[in-house]
């Protein structure tokens, strides 16, 4: 049942994998798509205005033939209608004309345009329209206006059409906007695999829970018989006892996952040499070539669940040993104070350490290097360290001659306040 439960979950995690790609894959074509339309939509609107502006330099001409700007005011309202702003100036640099809806600057009396020295003009209208036309001319070469008689008699200056300058932002607007909705795509996929995470880790501890009730039930009756006929104190009988309460132990650490675990304040010095005591009665079986060792201690006050934690030191003692090369080197545990308050845990392994290609997953649910396994042990440790005691774990460091994991865990508050589990399924 267990075993299914797992591989129904896996299944679900690599399709939904699959699926994420798929969507970002077809996010970014989108993104492409519409930013290089819209760039070309741009250039084609920049060639109009060019063409607009050009057309507007050829028929300016009869502006100078002309008896009134009446005779060229429907030229000027289709430059108008397209905004693209232009400035005339004459010979000597003097501007006569512009089209005042576009550029915002009203345009004066000719005559008054006539009075002003271009060496030093004192009109700031006069002096707001040069500097105009001296920006238009860094973007786009002006041009030359003729007249009848095939002299020059002016330039036109034109700066980029409203249109244009709109769509030149736009391709980094739709960058933006994409890009706000790749983090909402990418938070609500993350939400929704740490949901499935929560439902595998919460399938697999209901399921283990209740698979182990029934067995623990009957060791119970088989161990109480065993009493009545050799006595409490037999060899057997207490081992076995032992060996129930610690299977009752795990049934209790699986029926936490799944539930807001109580944090309280207690020793983890003792919480660590209980994990040690417990592989150091089994090291014999391992035929005494693994050194277990604890190094260190803690003073500072920290917020734990003594049965998730010390699963947590069990998983990366039980990992260090399965490392070692055949089977022989050595484990230490490690105590500190944390120097911003809290604990540091270090456990280390003499063995083959971590390849560096899967270093990054090695927390992920069912990621494993073990020819058996689930991969859950890790990923286990993970949840109960960051989700339930609000700490964390990294590989410290790793390498031929062994790996370090490191588990930090924050101080108590000061108030006494021990409701510290706040992660929940």
């Amino acid at each position: 049942m267990l075993e299914r439960i797992v591989s129904t979950v896996f299944g679900r995690m690599r399709r939904q994998v699959l699926f994420n790609i798929y969507l970002l894959l077809g996010s970014v074509s989108i993104v492409v798509a519409t930013t290089v339309f819209t760039i070309r939509v741009s250039r084609s609107v920049e060639r109009q205005a060019f063409l607009t502006t050009k057309l507007l330099a050829g028929v300016i001409s009869r502006v100078f033939q002309a008896e009134s700007l009446d005779d060229i005011q429907p030229i000027i309202d289709i430059i108008n209608e397209n905004e693209v702003p232009f400035i005339l100036t004459d010979n000597g640099g003097r501007p006569i004309l512009w089209n005042e809806p576009v550029i915002g600057i009203p345009v004066p009396e000719y005559q008054v345009l006539l009075r002003e020295s271009m060496s030093n003009p004192r009109n700031p209208v006069v002096r707001d329209v040069l500097t105009l036309a001296a920006s238009y001319d860094q973007d786009q070469e002006p041009f030359a206006v003729f007249g009848p008689d095939g002299q020059r008699v002016g330039t036109l200056h034109y700066g980029r059409s409203a249109l244009s300058q709109r769509l030149r932002i736009m391709p980094y607007l739709e960058l933006m906007v994409m890009a706000l909705f790749f983090l909402v795509i990418l938070w609500a996929l993350q939400n929704k695999k740490d949901a499935e995470q929560q439902a595998l880790f919460a399938g697999m501890a209901k399921e283990t829970a209740h698979q182990l009730g029934t067995p623990l039930t009957s060791l119970m009756g088989w161990a109480a018989l065993m009493e009545d006929k050799v006595g409490k104190r037999d060899e057997v009988v207490v081992e076995m006892n032992r060996d129930i309460d610690r299977l009752s132990r795990i049934s209790a650490r699986f029926s936490q996952i799944g539930s807001t675990p109580q944090l309280e304040r207690g020793d983890l010095n003792e919480v660590v040499d209980a994990a040690i005591e417990y592989f150091r009665r089994r090291l014999p079986h391992l035929g005494g070539r693994v050194n277990l060792r604890r190094e260190g201690g803690v003073t500072n006050p920290v917020l734990l669940n003594p049965d998730l934690l010390g699963w947590v030191l069990e998983n990366l003692i039980k990992n260090g040993i399965d490392a070692l090369s055949e089977g022989k080197g050595t484990i230490t545990v490690k105590l500190a104070d944390d120097p911003g308050g809290g604990a540091r845990i270090m456990v280390s392994d003499t063995g083959r350490g971590i390849p560096s290609h899967v270093g990054g997953r090695i927390f992920e649910p069912g990621f494993t290097t073990k020819k058996r396994g689930w991969g859950m042990g890790l990923a286990l440790v993970k949840r109960i360290v960051a989700q339930y005691h609000s700490g964390r774990i990294q590989i410290a460091e790793t390498g031929p001659y062994g790996t370090t994991f490191l588990v930090t865990l924050p101080p108590a508050p000061a108030d006494g306040n021990t409701d510290g589990g706040t992660a929940t399924t």
